[in-house]
């Protein structure tokens, strides 16, 4: 390793305060305990400490039998580091800071003009939500297929493009749209329309992917949003061949059959789990993205960080409900139900509840999350049973209204509404909601930068109807309680853990009326909050429906339309009569099961309210607006009369020439009025005219025809601008194109497989001769058992080949790898965080200097950033630990983990020739599906890894469980870093304690109870050319760690038989002393299930 030393002090001295800028806290916490079993030493028969005990227990490093006391390296032994957290960059530190970590091809920007204003996107998840959202003034929608679908529950389109010779725009069958006549309705309207294939596919339906993507071409669609790598190449291959094949044809220098003839473009689905310009550099130069969607977990500041750092176009979340997990990265329905969420088959787990166990101690968590402690208004009205939360993973939902100058003033290209499961009155509402939104910031923005803009206002029918906040959460919200009505900024302002997730009810509540007061003989009585009674109407009506919230919403609820409700002025309460269906359902009960449904200080929410739904209905069922249009009429005596009109939005013109000339007036000629009553408003088209949008100054003065030859004529101009703007030929044409452009299905898909074909025969890897074994470990105890184990085993055929050190925190790095080093013949891996955001850029440089062998790399972003440096074996030059010099150091293999979502052949492949030494497969994948995968890699399954023993990873967050249920805090820096004091677990509904850990960048990790083994399949995976396989712990003591990696090494070895290993992984605990056993799950080789076969846990 060379060292350079810095020859001026200023230099020294500006380098010494940025690397305490990337690597120092200015305030170091508590260090957090190297391993887990240091808290259960202390525990006699599995009882749990005391929450004063634990307060009281220091840090005991002589309970774990090391050989030496590891030296922890003061650059990486501070947890909480500016370099990867987020508030202190944004509000404490000057941007400059940030500008100095990045290296000079990503220096920030400076900001950019803004010329358009951002496309608002709407969801289309069938035809009534489709035609709610082009008649309220979204720009595109996006819908998806009856397959490949991330939201498969939805009505979805077909893709058969034949279908548009179809007379109607009605379902067939199974309850899915023609995509064809989709396209051609919205296109008529000047709507784009982008296909959600934002799945991930495996390799028995490559061939069935690139038919569909055949299709979705010949539909017209604008641009298909991908999350799999390899379809982003099948789209791109097809696209090419398609759009050459019909210049060929045409000749027309059309590039596709979208709007306007537009190629069909790839957009990065947020499934690829982008949060930084590295990660949308890779999705454009890999995938052919030209639109990235964004994390939802990102702040206005590190949006605009990104925005202007690259000119790739970007697209952010603006409402709808936000997933805990990072998208891409949620493995809850896999891991329990089999159903992947990559797969368009979420199961909603994170709007279930569940008990949190601290320090194995169950915790009754109230309003504020702290035990004990209420919150709110009306504190005499509080019940500490109807107030308990029980739904610690469920958001409430995203309502970016307030922010949408902020995102226009960033540069975002667009902005989309989350709901292809909602129904068309929430996409009227929030469609028109976010439509008034944006013109009004856009108007801001012309007038500040005193330009104009060349893109056309959107109309919108009924332009004076008003969408406001409050009927938004009439229409869809979570609401909480009286503070929280169920839609926040999500993480727009930064982490704000105490309100995103409270943790009361995981559905639509609508608007807190108030509490419970009393409840008798078929009478309730609430009192209502006191922001109700400044209103100038009284806050309920008959009609409107009410629920009343007793805090168990999975249970049944007193709720229903109101039939009755008086109003006591004198106490500012209401008594309230259901309607007869509703009152018998309560009343039949007997006494103390009618007060259960009804107890004194539960929350009444107001679920509906009839005139906000009459409005909505109205709104989703208008006739889509018509588009303005421009009449010019000309000619002159003896000439034909000409008459063009002008799409104002497009530019597109249709003319049209009379057959009989222009004759001299034998009285009046013709006059501007004449005409425009002839011309009239455009009749039954999609075109309409304003009152001067009629230009007849170029027709010669004392001209006359009859008024039918200028209705005829421009019924004529008319169809010619139909087809102007369609840009398509006429029905019978295209069908001949459809044919002629149809080619072998194989050929695509195949010469892309060909290609790793012809890659492995050139290239000079091999099978090794018996597969590598890595152990990913997550403590130092368990990283010096095994490095014991090693030492002390007498060898064999199957050893452990590399140990992976994922602490998930920068404690304690250097001192695992330094103890990893005394081990011969051993390599050394670190692995890097999931997530990485603007300005936490400086953790490659962190693990660099710990010089490992390689860096398990878990984002594209990392990936992206290390390639273009050089990649594998590339010196690089970053500075000391000590900050005073400068060091240079190679960039180790790189090694691509699970989360980089590898579920086939081509996704794979791409993935190694983007840099990575070798890829892990996807964890969506069976066991077969993986046999499947190496023998399609052929040579190249060297370089692949199957995780052959794990905790799944269910939930990756940036929600902190440890700050929002064990402190008052909002991010790490008022949190009181009680993570590094408390060992959580999340009890599910099957009592089964799930282990949350909290990473270097305050992100948590919901590890499944139970294990998951590969044991009955490794033979197969082996024998399929598998070149390595990883055992992975997370709360393992060094004993058990050391008993689970034995058993695996002693299979390989035929010293053992799979049942055996079995039994030996049932009897490993968790740090609560807890058995939770072991399954097959996600490698289970079962069929998945059909869309219609899917039902959510949440409605």
């Amino acid at each position: 390793m060379m060292r350079i030393i810095s020859s001026s002090s200023t230099i020294t001295v500006v380098l010494f305060g940025l690397l305490c800028v990337v690597c120092h806290s200015f305030t170091p916490p508590p260090t957090k305990l190297s391993s887990f079993p240091s808290w259960t030493s202390h525990q006699t028969n599995n009882r749990p400490l005391a929450v004063s005990q634990l307060h009281a227990t220091s840090q005991n490093e002589g309970n774990n039998k090391t050989k030496k006391k590891p030296q922890h390296d003061r650059t990486i032994d501070r947890r909480k580091s500016p370099a990867l957290w987020r508030n202190d960059f944004e509000y404490s530190i000057a941007p400059v800071g940030l500008q100095q970590q990045q290296s000079p091809s990503i220096q920030l920007q400076q900001q950019k003009i803004i010329t358009e204003p951002p496309e608002l996107m709407s969801p289309a998840g069938g035809w009534p939500q489709l035609k709610a959202a082009v008649a309220n003034g979204a720009d595109a929608v996006y819908l998806g297929l009856t397959s490949y679908s991330a939201r498969a529950r939805a009505s979805n389109f077909d893709p058969d493009p034949t279908l548009i010779y179809k007379s109607d725009y009605e379902p067939n069958n199974e309850g899915a749209a023609s995509l064809a006549q989709a396209v051609k309705f919205a296109h008529e309207h000047h709507v784009r329309v982008y296909v959600a294939f934002n799945t991930l596919v495996f390799d028995e339906e490559l061939h069935e992917v690139q038919e569909l993507i055949e299709q979705i071409w010949e539909c017209g669609v604008d641009a298909v949003i991908v999350q799999d790598v390899g379809v982003s190449k099948i789209v791109k291959e097809v696209v090419d061949a398609l759009s050459a094949k019909m210049e060929e044809e045409e000749g027309s220098g059309r590039m596709g059959k979208g709007l306007d003839g537009a190629r069909m473009e790839i957009h990065a689905s947020t499934q690829q789990t982008v949060t930084c310009a590295d990660g949308v550099e890779f999705a454009a130069q890999r995938t052919n993205a030209t639109r990235v969607v964004l994390g939802r977990e990102l702040s206005l500041t590190e949006i605009a960080q990104i925005t202007s750092n690259t000119d790739i176009e970007i697209e952010a979340f603006v409402h709808g409900a936000l997933c805990v997990s990072y998208s891409g990265q949620c493995f809850s329905s896999e891991a329990w139900g089999g159903r992947s969420a990559n797969r368009g088959q979420c199961a909603q787990a994170c709007r279930l509840p569940y008990g949190l166990i601290a320090n194995g101690e169950l915790k009754h968590l109230s309003f504020d999350g702290i035990e004990g402690i209420m919150g709110g208004s009306n504190k005499q009205l509080q019940n500490n049973d109807v107030d308990e939360v029980q739904y610690l993973l469920s958001p409430q939902d995203l309502c970016g209204l307030e922010h949408v100058e902020g995102l226009v003033r960033a540069g975002v290209s667009c902005l989309k509404i989350e709901g292809r499961l909602k129904d068309s009155s929430y996409v009227a509402a929030t469609t028109r909601a976010y439509r008034q939104a944006i013109d009004e910031a856009w108007g801001k923005v012309l007038e500040e930068q005193s330009t104009t803009s060349s893109s056309t206002k959107r109309i919108l029918s009924s332009p004076d109807e008003h969408v406001s906040r409050s009927d938004l959460t009439h229409v869809f919200a979570r609401g909480q309680d009286e503070n929280h009505d169920g839609l926040t900024a999500g993480f727009f302002e930064g982490p704000k853990h105490q309100r995103l997730v409270r943790g009361r009810s995981p559905r639509h509540r609508g608007v807190h009326l108030g509490r419970v007061v009393s409840s008798n003989s078929g009478v309730l009585t609430i009192q209502f909050d006191d922001r109700l009674m400044d209103e100038a109407e009284f806050p309920l009506k008959r009609g409107d429906g009410i629920v009343v919230d007793r805090g168990m919403p999975q249970d049944e609820e007193l709720g229903g339309p109101i039939y009755d409700v008086r109003w006591n002025a004198r106490d500012g309460t209401a008594d309230i009569r259901f309607g007869r269906e509703v009152e018998h359902r309560w009343m039949d009960n007997d006494r103390r099961s009618r007060q259960k449904m009804a107890p004194n200080g539960a929350h009444v929410w107001k679920t509906a309210d009839s005139d906000v739904s009459k409005r909505m209905k109205r709104l989703a069922v208008l006739d889509p607006p018509k588009s303005p249009a421009k009449v010019v009429v000309s000619g002159g005596i003896g000439q034909p009369l000409t008459v063009k009109v002008i799409d104002t939005r497009s530019g597109k013109v249709g003319e049209a020439t009379s057959d009989d000339l222009l004759e001299e007036a034998q009285k009046a000629g013709l006059s501007a009025k004449t005409i425009r009553k002839a011309i009239g408003t455009l009749g039954n088209s999609r075109w309409n005219l304003g009152d001067d949008d009629i230009d007849s100054s170029s027709l010669e003065e004392n001209v006359w025809c009859p008024m039918s030859l200028i209705k005829e004529t421009r019924r004529q101009a008319l169809d010619n601008l139909v087809e102007a703007v369609e840009g398509s030929p006429k029905a019978d044409d295209e069908w001949k194109m459809h044919t002629n452009l149809s080619y072998n299905d194989e050929v695509v898909v195949d010469q892309l497989l060909s290609e790793i074909s012809t890659n492995i025969m050139q290239g000079n890897d091999s099978p090794s001769a018996s597969v590598k074994v890595s152990v990913l470990a997550r403590s130092y105890e368990q990283v010096d058992s095994l490095c014991s184990m090693i030492e002390s085993s007498s060898g064999g055929t199957h050893t452990v080949d590399e140990i992976v050190v994922d602490f998930l925190e920068i404690d304690g790095i250097r001192a695992a790898v330094s103890r990893i080093r005394e081990v011969n013949d051993v390599r050394v891996v670190v692995a890097s965080p999931r997530i990485i955001k603007p300005g936490e850029e400086g953790i490659w440089r962190t693990l660099l200097r710990t010089e490992p062998d390689g860096i398990m790399i878990r984002s594209t972003g990392l990936l992206h950033r290390l390639t273009q440096l050089g990649g594998a074996g590339q010196q690089v030059t970053i500075q000391s630990s000590e900050g005073d010099e400068t060091i240079q150091v190679a960039i180790p293999e790189l090694i691509g983990d699970f989360s980089l979502n590898a579920a086939n052949a081509i996704t794979a492949f791409e993935l190694l020739q983007s840099g990575l030494d070798r890829i892990t497969a996807a964890y969506d994948l069976n066991a077969n599906s993986i046999t499947e995968l190496a023998t399609l890699l052929g040579r190249k399954a060297s370089q692949l890894e199957v995780v052959v023993h794990q905790h799944m990873p269910i939930f990756h967050t940036e929600h902190c469980v440890f700050a929002r249920f064990l402190s008052k805090g909002d991010s790490y820096q008022d949190c009181g870093h009680v993570c590094t004091r408390n060992i959580v677990h999340l009890r599910d509904q099957n009592g089964k304690d799930n282990l949350v850990l909290a990473d270097m960048g305050c992100r948590n990790t919901v590890f499944q109870a139970e294990s998951q083994s590969g044991v009955y399949s490794l033979n197969e995976w082996v024998k399929a050319g598998v070149g390595h396989v990883r055992i992975e712990l997370v709360d393992e003591k060094g004993e058990d760690a050391v008993k689970v990696v034995k058993a695996y090494l002693q299979f390989l070895e035929k010293d053992k038989q799979a049942v055996d290993v079995w039994s030996v992984l049932e009897g490993v605990s968790d740090s609560n002393g807890r058995m939770a056993g072991v399954g097959i799950g996600s490698l289970r080789n079962s069929v998945e299930r059909r869309s219609g076969e899917i039902t959510s846990n949440i409605h």
